[in-house]
C-alpha cells in the first residue's frame, strides 16, 4: 500500500499519460475506417468491358466495399471474382444489365484488390471518358488522375484542343483540371486528352 503513496508511483503514472496523449496527439484521430478511406491512390492493371456482373443474391458495392459475392465476367471472357468486402467503388447503376459496366481494377494475379465499376460509352463507342490527369508518373508511362487512379498511357497520347501544346506534360500543366481523360477500350490504356469546352 506504500508503495500507491509515492511521488515517484504517481509521477511515473503522470509522465506515461502524458507519453500516450503525444502518441495520440501525433498519429490524429482518425480511426481505421477513415485511415483506409484516406488511401486513395490506385494503380489500375486491368480495364475492360464487363459482359455481366453475376450474383446468387442481392450484391452491392457500399461504404467502399462489395457487399455480397459477385462474379464479373468480360468482354473478352475472362471471369473475374469479386469477393464480398472486396475494396471498391460503383456508379454502374444496372452491372447485371449486359455490356453496361467497365470495370477498372487492381489485381493481384486472378485477385481484386480493389475495382471502380462506371458506366460503359453509350452505343458502340469504345472510348471511356475519366477525369482528368493530376500528375504523369513513371516516365509518362501512367498518369494519376485527379480522383486518385493511376492509368497507363499509350506511348503517344492525342490533345484534342483548339489550343495546340508541345507535349502532354505541357498540356497536363496549362489544362490542369480543365480537362478530360480518354481510355480506348480496345487498347485498355489512355490514348486521348480533351480540353472542356
Amino acid at each position: 500500500m506504500r508503495q500507491f503513496l509515492t511521488l515517484r508511483y504517481w509521477a511515473a503514472l503522470f509522465a506515461l499519460f502524458v507519453l500516450v496523449l503525444t502518441v495520440y496527439l501525433a498519429v490524429g484521430r482518425s480511426g481505421p475506417s477513415e485511415a483506409i478511406e484516406s488511401l486513395e491512390v490506385r494503380r489500375i492493371d486491368l480495364i475492360a468491358s464487363t459482359s455481366t456482373v453475376r450474383s446468387d443474391s442481392v450484391w452491392s458495392v457500399a461504404n467502399g466495399r462489395a457487399v455480397g459475392d459477385a462474379t464479373a465476367v468480360l468482354s473478352d471472357g475472362r471471369v473475374l471474382t469479386i469477393a464480398d468486402g472486396t475494396l471498391g467503388v460503383s456508379t454502374c447503376l444496372f452491372p447485371e444489365a449486359l455490356n453496361a459496366c467497365v470495370m477498372l481494377a487492381d489485381t493481384l494475379g486472378d485477385g481484386i484488390v480493389w475495382f471502380a465499376l462506371v458506366p460503359a460509352p453509350e452505343g458502340d463507342d469504345r472510348e471511356l471518358e475519366l477525369p482528368a490527369i493530376d500528375e504523369l508518373l513513371d516516365g509518362v508511362t501512367y498518369a494519376r488522375l485527379v480522383n486518385g487512379w493511376e492509368v497507363p498511357l499509350l506511348d503517344k497520347v492525342k490533345r484534342r484542343c483548339d489550343e495546340e501544346t508541345p507535349s502532354l506534360n505541357s498540356f497536363v500543366q496549362r489544362f490542369a483540371g480543365s480537362h478530360r481523360t480518354i481510355v480506348d477500350l480496345d487498347r485498355a490504356q489512355v490514348s486521348a486528352v480533351v480540353c472542356d469546352a
